[in-house]
């Protein structure tokens, strides 16, 4: 497996995980369970835009192997 399937696996794990929380944080009724849902959210969205950034890097350095 390549580095870059390990990091589209890790990038659907999040999303998968990305939508758990928002059903948690849509089923919440207490304020404290909403809170952790909402973090919960926050970190997974933080977690796929660095997953996706790492990606295109490692895309970017591809192409510029191969032009090189």
């Amino acid at each position: 497996k390549t580095q870059e399937e390990t990091v589209l696996q890790q990038i659907e794990r999040e999303v998968r995980m990305r939508e758990g929380a928002s059903k948690l944080l849509a089923a919440c009724s207490q304020r404290d369970q909403a809170l952790e849902a909402s973090k919960s959210l926050l970190t997974c969205n933080a977690r796929i835009l660095a997953l996706l950034s790492q990606l295109q890097r490692m895309r970017k350095a591809q192409i510029l192997e191969r032009a090189g």
